[in-house]
């Protein structure tokens, strides 16, 4: 007699328990595996980075002459500074497109016509000099 109360008070017991256990391994959602730690690699015919109003702030992009050409704008969205793949890193005026430093190496006319650039060339209004220390 004890032993079928206790069979019957515990038998349920322990159903409930492994049901429930068995439904929540079931019904739950299996964990995400950890990404694997290689680099993956993108490809694109071009990357623009917007800020939150949209405005353009780089853009990296093949050039007609069939080298890379990063961009990078100002808060306004105006170019400052372009690094081609052939070998120049070019910096601009406040409008843009008037070239204000030239350096790098070169070998053929640039986007716009520019001439080969071996060294450094400086805008009309250009000038070297130290830059003076803090204070």
């Amino acid at each position: 007699m004890q032993r079928t109360i206790l069979l019957a008070g515990v038998l349920p017991f322990v159903s409930a328990f492994l049901g429930g256990a068995m439904a929540v391994s079931l019904a739950a959602a299996p964990q995400a595996t950890a990404q694997s730690s290689e680099a993956q690699e993108v490809r694109a015919s071009a990357f623009t980075l917007v800020g939150p109003d949209g405005t353009v702030l780089a853009r990296l992009a093949p050039t007609s002459f069939g080298t890379g050409i990063l961009n990078l704008y100002d808060a306004a969205g105006t170019r400052r500074l372009a690094v081609v793949g052939d070998g120049v890193v070019s910096v601009f005026d406040e409008d843009g497109t008037t070239h204000l430093f030239r350096a790098g190496r070169t070998f053929n006319l640039g986007p716009a016509g520019q001439a080969p650039v071996n060294g450094v060339l400086l805008g009309p209004d250009g000038s070297i000099g130290m830059i003076p220390p803090l204070p």
